[in-house]
């Protein structure tokens, strides 16, 4: 089958911050065969989009073909104590598949907004788990269409995984153990309410801006740098958390650009260089 690509696709619709161009090519690609026989002849620049939960789309589009994950990839199969997903999978499903088979451990994926595969490019976590504490296996296909496993993790770390340069297509996730449902909601609902307590609701914003230096907390920093709550053009940096980008009506380049002076404002103040964790994709 041939994966039909759209040209000049718009993207903004696509992404929590609701900004940016257009692709040259958009599709959506439901099958792992399909996938792997479009790498194989495929000449152009790809990327795979996830939810669109933390990434900031420039005005100019991106180059070649971007791809979303179809029906295939968004399976879960129970098998034991281990969940196989595909990298279309919400995380917040996996948590609920989780909490509905009495397996812990996923607890902490319920409120973030992504994708599996998005998760494990950046190793999403919360409240001191992440992606990796979970991951069993890895698969994933080369851009030339070569199908590989992982199963070592142990140079992945914070908000970090070495094997960017790969297409995500599924993982083995283990269980932590066996509990009953209502201790596993339980934990589910402190989390929810710590988020809804401590993070802005309702408004257009693609989670944490900045990764958090080590030992330290940067939004702790762009608070003490008199950035919280600061807006311009737009573009704000939360009065509830500070880390958190608010688009009130901004581009994506104007995003891009109060995320980077926010940036000099802090290395400036707090002699501490705050390294993005949104990703800024496409042309300028």
């Amino acid at each position: 089958m041939t994966l039909m690509l759209t040209p000049n696709y718009p993207l903004a619709k696509y992404t929590w911050l609701g900004v940016g161009g257009n692709a040259d090519y958009f599709g959506i690609v439901d099958t792992f065969i399909e996938l792997k026989e479009f790498l194989k002849t495929n000449k152009q620049p790809i990327i795979l989009l996830g939810a669109g939960s933390n990434i900031l789309i420039r005005d100019g589009g991106i180059e070649g073909v971007v791809l979303k994950l179809g029906k295939e990839f968004q399976k879960i199969n129970v098998q034991g104590d281990t969940l196989i997903c595909g990298a279309g999978t919400r995380l917040s499903q996996i948590a609920k598949v989780a909490l509905e088979n009495e397996l812990s451990g996923f607890e902490f994926m319920a409120d973030i907004p992504g994708t599996l595969g998005g998760g494990l490019f950046s190793n999403a976590g919360a409240f001191g788990r992440s992606i990796k504490d979970c991951l069993v296996e890895m698969r994933t296909l080369s851009f030339d269409g070569q199908e590989k496993k992982y199963t070592d993790f142990s140079n992945w770390g914070y908000r970090h995984n070495p094997l960017s340069n790969m297409i995500f297509t599924g993982a083995v996730l283990k269980a932590s153990g066996k509990e009953k449902k209502a201790q596993i909601q339980s934990v589910m609902d402190d989390y929810h309410m710590r988020r809804k307590a401590t993070q802005p609701q309702g408004v257009r914003t693609a989670g944490s801006t900045f990764k958090n230096p080590v030992g330290q907390s940067a939004g702790f920093l762009l608070e003490k740098s008199g950035l919280k709550g600061y807006k311009e053009n737009g573009a704000e940096m939360s009065s509830v958390h500070a880390n958190f980008l608010i688009n009130r009506g901004a581009s994506g380049n104007q995003l891009e650009d109060f995320v980077l002076w926010v940036q000099q404002q802090v290395l400036a103040k707090q002699g501490v260089y705050l390294e993005m964790e949104i990703q800024c994709l496409g042309r300028r």
